[in-house]
């Protein structure tokens, strides 16, 4: 328990000094490149260094992201970078692209390296898989319930990490393709748009109904109430989440954490309320929640009438213009009315104007930004962050006590000495002379030997062992306490590498083929379209919540079973019916991790797009673990064939199909059709209409659930690459998979007409090639 870490975000230098200043025991960010955070201001090489020096003298962990996927093309460059960031003493690297874990643990075995919450990683057998493969920590989704986080980190053993703060993602994280798809800006690659904090409506196709707002923006996750229990269920680390964040919030937010942390392990005091108070100011979305540690609570984990920070309330305009306030407020504050904001610039309080008014005040404000019966929220609090500033302006505020020992004697070098962590260091340094006029007392040479400048260090005690009258220049005095404190410095500050696990080489002990061409259906109609246009390798997802596809019908077909790629509590049940229907199938399509650990030698295993497979290097972390593999939906042409002509994996692309754009715990149905919340549960809505979202443009995202509440969520119009199967098969592309959602029969089997033709015989206008043609940046 004593072992537990505070992580935090640091999207620049200053933030950097925050979270170190406030008590962090590492922080992660990110370099110029390969960084899901794209946008924040990052790190080159120079402050890199720089960063690792400071928090090694502090004694502070240096996790840098390189967390995205990557193109062929840049996997020497993110290799190098790697290389980099080994010799300059770097802890762990977070990673989500399985190439460049594979190209570490062969030219740089003892890297530690952290699977990022981008490799989606939800059960015990995925995160099981990743720890054989190398990882020494696995950043778990944030999906997680405590009991399934307790079982990961205490039962099974295993190394984690946890977000415990800070923004939330509705989709699961790796699994996002929404603005990829819509915008071309890629999460996978860093540059997220967020179209989450967008407004939409949700139809119901059937009953005409409709509900609007931000329906996909959740709250930010607080967990400052419940760090005993986390700490409990055998998490090494907590993250806090925050790399685009300013400062002053990175300095906030990490004291508050160090307080509650520290009173569990220490049994210091902290008023909870009161630092949940400090961080609703800091930033808050309509409050905040605890994501799905204590289990999944709908419309009440989100933020549907304001995507961005909501601050708190501060009181409602009279008719007068005047407010009583319901917290302090001084000049400079920020304040929200609506969707307008202002600063204040003037405070009255009975006349007069005064530059800050306690709650319960009665004022006017300027500028009069508003009017009467509106009602005011405090955004920013000037004294709390000018409170946090002065914290990160000084990096070396937080000192770290030596006690010191003194030699002075005439005609002998002056002597120091002290020992840090059990080890003793001496130094000695000119000659003591004989005083020509006043000689230096006792209390001149602690005055100067106290003196700690720009260090982490602090001269606390001195014990003077033999002290004759002499002189020295101070000079002299201060160049022996600062190579004291040097020699220190340097023992923190060398890089120790020991040996870890060498690179996994292992292949499939025999290869299985795979079909030349995969129809996935939901429907039992799909799947009689498919049989008939004699296309005989069908996957079935018999997860959808409506799929009417009954055990018996795969019993008496030889079918594919498409398996979740989100499995949590129920990973067993589903376990059981694919042991079940094993001797009557062909194999499974998943991009499930934990299933992928279960069944590798058990059957055919074909991983699903949502692998996200980006570069021929990383179908090599999956040699041993599948038979086919069915490419990343962002490449554009040329990145598939190259991928797939040196690939010893075969592979599949899609080649028609609504793509996924989300999967969530969360479900958009439930909770508003549903009214799915704290105090109650769904009303099953999704089975009783046919659902999609509409953004602002009038596109309309399908929305299906699966049989344990999961919302899917797909876009608006489906990838179709028919036209292009001559030049795919020229270029050596022979295995497609045909992706079938909300489908008829008759429109089913068009397209299979069409897949057999090579030709789309209708109208372009309501599909999309996707990435085919440009890919992402």
């Amino acid at each position: 328990m004593n072992k537990i870490e505070l992580l935090a975000p640091a999207g620049s230098m200053d933030s950097l000094y925050a979270a170190v200043q406030c008590g962090a025991n590492a922080v992660y960010l990110g370099g110029n490149k390969f960084s899901a955070r794209a946008y924040a201001s990052n790190f080159d090489n120079e402050n890199m260094k720089k960063a690792v020096e400071y928090c090694h003298l502090y004694e502070v962990k240096i996790y840098v992201t390189i967390n995205t996927l990557m193109k062929e093309k840049e996997l020497k460059e993110a290799l190098e970078y790697a290389k980099f960031l080994y010799s300059i003493g770097v802890d762990a690297l977070l990673v989500q692209d399985a190439a460049l874990a594979v190209l570490i643990k062969e030219a740089l075995p003892d890297f530690e390296l952290h699977a990022s919450t981008q490799m989606t990683v939800h059960n015990g057998e995925g995160a099981a898989l990743l720890k054989d493969k190398g990882f020494k920590r696995i950043v778990l989704s944030r999906e997680l319930s405590l009991n399934e986080i307790k079982h990961i980190s205490k039962d099974l053993n295993i190394e984690t990490e946890i977000f415990v703060h800070g923004a939330l993602c509705v989709c699961y994280s790796g699994q996002c393709l929404m603005s990829s798809l819509i915008g071309g800006r890629s999460g996978n690659r860093g540059r997220c748009a967020q179209p989450c904090r967008l407004p939409y409506t949700i139809v119901d196709s059937i009953s005409g109904g409709e509900q609007k707002g931000y329906l996909l923006s959740p709250k930010d996750i607080c967990t400052i109430e419940n760090i005993k229990d986390i700490i409990e269920s055998g998490v090494s680390s907590l993250k806090i989440e925050g790399r685009m964040k300013r400062p002053e919030y990175v300095a906030a937010v990490v004291s508050s954490y160090r307080k509650a942390i520290d009173s569990i392990l220490k049994g210091s005091d902290v008023n909870i309320e009161q630092e949940k108070k400090k961080l609703l100011q800091l930033f808050n979305r309509e409050g905040f929640s605890k994501a799905y540690l204590f289990g999944n609570v709908g419309k009440d984990m989100m933020a549907y009438t304001f995507p961005k920070n909501t601050g708190v309330m501060l009181g409602k305009v009279q008719k007068d213009l005047s407010i009583a306030l319901q917290e302090d407020l001084s000049i400079k504050d920020g304040i929200r009315n609506g969707e307008k904001g202002f600063t204040v610039s003037k405070i009255i309080q009975n006349g007069n104007e005064v530059f800050e008014a306690s709650k319960g005040s009665k004022v006017k404000l300027k500028p009069v930004d508003f009017k009467s019966g509106d009602i005011l929220y405090k955004t920013s609090d000037i004294k709390l962050l000018s409170s946090m500033e002065s914290i990160y302006k000084n990096p070396f505020r937080k000192k770290v006590d030596l006690d010191l020992k003194v030699k002075f004697k005439l005609n002998e070098p002056i002597k120091l000495s002290t020992i840090y962590k059990g080890k003793q260091y001496s130094v000695e340094g000119e000659l003591v002379q004989k005083a020509l006029k006043q000689p230096l007392n006792t209390d001149k040479l602690k005055e100067h030997l106290k003196k700690s400048g720009s260090t982490p260090f602090r001269v606390a005690n001195i014990q003077f062992d033999d002290v004759q009258e002499g002189f020295m220049p101070v000079s002299s005095i201060n160049e022996s306490r600062r190579k004291l404190i040097e020699a220190i410095e340097n023992d923190l500050l060398k890089v120790n590498r020991t040996k870890g696990l060498e690179a996994l080489k292992k292949e499939k002990a025999s290869a299985r083929p795979i079909p030349k061409c995969m129809i996935c259906v939901n429907m039992l109609d799909q799947m009689k379209a498919a049989f008939e246009n004699e296309l005989s390798d069908v996957a079935v997802d018999i997860f959808y919540k409506k799929s009417d596809i009954k055990d018996e019908i795969i019993k008496e077909n030889s079918v594919w079973l498409k398996v979740p790629n989100i499995i949590k509590e129920e990973f067993s049940a589903v376990c059981s019916k694919v042991e079940e229907l094993l001797p009557y199938i062909k194999g499974i399509v998943t991009a499930n991790l934990g299933i992928i650990h279960k069944f590798k030698e058990k059957t055919t295993i074909i991983g699903d797009y949502k692998l996200n497979i980006f570069n021929p290097t990383s179908t090599q972390f999956y040699n041993d673990l599948l038979d086919g593999i069915c490419l990343s939906v962002e490449l554009n042409k040329s990145e598939m064939l190259s991928l797939a002509k040196k690939s010893k994996i075969p592979c599949q692309i899609m080649l028609y199909g609504k793509v996924e754009n989300m999967v969530s715990e969360y479900c958009v149905i439930g909770s508003t059709f549903g009214n799915k919340g704290v105090s109650q549960n769904c009303s099953r809505a999704c089975e009783k209409g046919t659902f999609h979202l509409k953004d602002r443009m009038g596109a309309c995202f399908t929305v299906n659930t699966d049989k344990y509440c999961r919302c899917h969520i797909y876009n608006s119009v489906p990838t179709n690459l028919i036209d292009n199967i001559d030049e795919l098969e020229k270029a050596g592309i022979n295995n497609y998979r045909i992706d079938f959602i909300d489908e008829t029969y008759n429109e089913v089997n068009n397209v299979l007409k069409c897949v057999k033709q090579k030709e789309w015989n209708g109208d372009f206008s309501k599909f999309t090639r996707g990435h085919y043609k440009r890919g992402v940046e």
